[in-house]
């Protein structure tokens, strides 16, 4: 799929009668929205969703076929130059999604394009330098000595390469080398990533007893014999790997004499990475439904789009499970969603005991050969039940019948870098809508415009309000909500205690022990501190590059560390106060890390363990966590957002929520909402089985809307609260916002940017006759400064502020973000 690094010279020209064409979604890295027009030579079949080259300025570019047509309005156009594979690589309904998230979130239609094609099957246009003619005496520049100092060493490497090792390079000495005959600059494609994995292999070429036959011979003729060795393994094992074959002392010329007298014969087999071959499955039947919840799956299976809302615990999954069931059985495919990466080893669990033959999953941490294999998998129609997070949306689900988003309010479905900004459920929505096919979105906590949608009408609603135990006979019996104690850490202070733990939690911690049960510590932050701070002068260490608190971090076992969450930035920790010198140089505030070294301390005899994004880094981090809780090898569990997340325990009993207050106060519309749920989510991982689960919410503001609900498990009561302050603010679902901001290096500079923005925007507006939308700005963006760039954001608010944008073109420091998870 490389075409030669050769420039295309071939010009536009006008049509000639008859001649169809073809619009195409260009790999150009450029923001356009729109596909450009190509003619089709005659002879070359394209049609829609086949992959293909076209000439793009000097350049061949890879693109997609999005359209073909009889008509243009371009009087002159330039022919494609190739088709990259026969066969469609895109069927119309991605296609149709692409073109309608371009639209949507104001992204760029390769973009969107790309979202929806295999890992790693793009190829970026590269410029490429090679070595002609190094002389031995190099020129008198310095930079022209390293240039060409580098390619001889390196041969032919992409410029980009080669502005790593020796600085910025400019296109005008590549030139001046060039003609002077040292170099050579071409323009190309980079090869894709993601490709077919083969395996070389050795096929005995006669029976097994000849070859044993023969291999006695040589080696009785000759002991130690190589061939002898290679023979007789054959004989036992017919086909096996170049490596095995290797392992037993064989060169080349062994192999070659051995295929030449007619023994073996060498060939290449593709092998499919599985990110699912360790999984081994013990099939289960389907479970025995409840009545509701037969009911649900009923009323889901009946509707193009259903909210089930069910409390933590209502066998949410089991409806999920009889679904996709239905959907196979009459031969489709279904997608089912998790929120986060941590969720996917119980769901992987729990789907494959039922499915697993037709089960794959994709999600970010598989390798680009993992998820390149099992894209095709997918689309072959190998694969017919898709596990995984936001971007399995995209799957090639053959035949779609059912796509289901677990846990859909959360706010990991939203992408937030790089473009396209989607969100899974507005994706997965379009996509039941063009293949119909049913979207079911569950939650114990909805988003608050999808459990509006559902009041007004706009999609179904089905209640979970019971809680479910399972039985030793597959069954299920009524199961009781956790009981929450709100805790008022106000009167804890004044009552002498100054622990991070509460005293009720403590106590309650010490029986779950006592008892072999597990405790759950939820704490809204990473690392071991909020900030450092001097008790004297004041001084708190900010990020140089970001303008924040840089929190500390002691994970290394030498010496702690301050670190920036936002860029990377990190330094030692003073023992002093860089300012004034003071002793009193101390952390504030506590962080998961913190945590874990506190309940280590409170608690010796129990296993802790901590569970954030700092440790789940390394592939294959969130099997071992959840195997390990499975397995009792862990007694307390510390850790962030991702431990509200749908996990299923039985022996967690026990939820302590350290600081329910974090986050509360952000300015952003989302913070009630965002608290209200993560309260809820957690408390809900406590007491799923027959054993009563016990939460303990400490906080400095008992009397918070969102703890109070939270502590009651009264979504509705929330729900009414929340949506009259939205309809008095003008807040979606009442409204949609735009956010764009604007970064730069010199804060002044941006500021008359983003200004100049906001007023040509507010003149278009008021010159179309509009009020709306409001366009408020430019202000300082919460974190006003990230990797040494300011940042300044203008928000419009309106019933369809991105119309005002469609047709702007901002420049490539402009960040769009259309429905916003977050103002921060």
């Amino acid at each position: 799929m490389t075409l030669p690094l050769l420039p295309s010279n071939d010009p536009a020209r006008t049509p000639v009668p008859g001649t169809l064409f073809a619009d195409v979604a260009v790999n150009a890295a450029q923001p356009a929205r729109q596909p450009f027009t190509y003619s089709i030579p005659e002879g070359m079949a394209v049609r829609a969703g086949l992959a293909v080259f076209v000439p793009f300025g000097p350049r061949i570019l890879q693109g997609i076929v999005m359209a073909v047509s009889e008509t243009t309005r371009l009087e002159a156009v330039r022919p494609i130059a190739a088709v990259a594979d026969p066969e469609p690589i895109l069927d119309e309904a991605h296609l149709d999604l692409a073109r309608w998230m371009s639209a949507e979130y104001l992204a760029p239609l390769w973009d969107c394009v790309a979202c929806c094609l295999p890992s790693g099957y793009g190829q970026k246009a590269v410029t490429m330098v090679s070595p002609v003619d190094i002389p031995p005496l190099l020129p008198v520049y310095p930079k022209d000595q390293r240039i060409l100092q580098f390619i001889a060493e390196h041969g032919r490497v992409t410029l980009d390469a080669l502005k790593e090792s020796v600085g910025n390079v400019s296109l005008t000495t590549l030139k001046r080398l060039q003609d002077d005959g040292h170099l050579t600059v071409a323009q190309g494609l980079a090869r894709p990533t993601g490709r077919p994995k083969f395996e070389r292999r050795i096929a005995l070429a006669g029976t097994p007893l000849d070859a044993e036959l023969h291999a006695k011979q040589l080696a009785d003729k000759r002991p130690n014999s190589v061939p002898a060795r290679i023979l007789a393994h054959l004989a036992v094992h017919p086909d096996c790997s170049l490596t095995e074959v290797r392992d037993l002392g064989a060169t080349p010329a062994h192999l070659a004499k051995l295929e030449e007298e007619g023994w073996l014969r060498e060939y290449q087999q593709q092998v499919e990475r599985d990110p699912l071959s360790e999984y081994r499955f013990t099939p289960k039947p389907p479970a025995h439904l409840s009545a509701d919840q037969r009911a649900a799956a009923d009323a889901a299976w009946a509707e193009p789009m259903t909210l089930l809302h069910g409390v933590t615990g209502a066998g949410k999954t089991e409806v999920y499970l009889e679904l996709v069931g239905r959907a196979l059985e009459a031969g489709g495919s279904a997608i089912v969603l998790v929120p986060e990466i941590a969720l996917t080893p119980q769901a992987i669990r729990r789907y494959g005991e039922r499915f697993g033959e037709t089960l794959t999953v994709l999600h970010s941490q598989l390798s680009t050969g993992e998820l390149f294999d099992q894209w095709f998998r997918i689309h072959r129609g190998e694969a017919r039940l898709v596990v995984g997070s936001r971007s399995a949306v995209f799957a090639p689900a053959q035949d779609l019948k059912l796509v289901v988003l677990d846990e859909e309010h959360e706010w990991s479905y939203k992408q937030a870098d790089p473009q396209p900004r989607y969100h899974a459920r507005d994706a997965a929505e379009k996509l039941c809508s063009l293949t119909n096919a049913r979207l079911v979105l569950g939650s114990a906590t909805p988003n608050i415009l999808t459990y509006h949608r559902s009041e007004v009408g706009g999609i179904r609603r089905v209640e979970l309000a019971q809680r479910l135990a399972p039985t030793g006979d597959g069954g299920t019996t009524e199961g009781a909500m956790p009981t929450v104690q709100v805790i008022d850490m106000r009167e804890e202070l004044r009552e002498g205690n100054r622990s991070v733990f509460s005293r009720p939690l403590r106590r309650a911690i010490h029986l779950a022990l006592q008892a072999g049960e597990q405790s759950i510590l939820f704490v809204n932050r990473r690392g071991s501190a909020r900030f450092v701070l001097c008790r004297d002068c004041g001084f708190m260490p900010l990020c140089p590059s970001c303008e924040v608190s840089m929190s500390l971090d002691l994970s290394t076992p030498i010496h702690a560390l301050l670190r920036c969450h936002h860029c990377g930035r990190q330094r030692r920790l003073e023992d002093r106060c860089p300012k004034c010198h003071s002793a009193r140089y101390r952390p504030f505030g506590v962080g998961t890390q913190k945590i874990e070294q506190e309940a280590k301390a409170v608690f010796p005899s129990a296993r802790v363990a901590r569970w954030d994004s700092d440790v789940s880094r390394q592939k294959g981090s969130h099997e071992r966590m959840v195997q390990a809780l499975e397995a009792r090898q862990v007694d307390i569990l510390v850790g962030t957002q991702m431990l509200a997340k749908g996990l299923d325990l039985p022996e967690m009993t026990v939820v302590g929520v350290v600081d329910a207050d974090v986050g509360l106060s952000l300015p952003d519309f989302h913070a009630h909402e965002r608290t209200f749920q993560l309260l809820s989510q957690v408390a809900g991982r406590a007491g799923r089985r027959d054993k009563p689960g016990w939460v303990y919410i400490q906080t400095y503001e008992p009397e918070a809307g969102p703890i109070v609900a939270a502590a009651h498990h009264d979504y509705r009561a929330f729900y009414e609260e929340e949506i009259a302050h939205r309809r008095r603010a003008g807040y979606p679902p009442f409204t949609r916002i735009v956010r764009l901001v604007h970064r730069d290096g010199n804060a002044e500079r941006g500021l008359e940017e983003a200004s100049r923005v906001a007023s040509e925007l507010r003149v278009k507006r008021d010159a179309a006759g509009r009020a709306e939308p409001d366009i408020l700005g430019p202000t300082p963006a919460y974190i006003a400064r990230v990797r040494g760039e300011y940042r300044w954001q203008v928000l419009l608010r309106g019933r369809n502020p991105a119309a005002l944008l469609a047709d702007a073109r901002l420049g490539e420091r402009w960040h769009v973000d259309v429905d916003p998870a977050s103002l921060l």
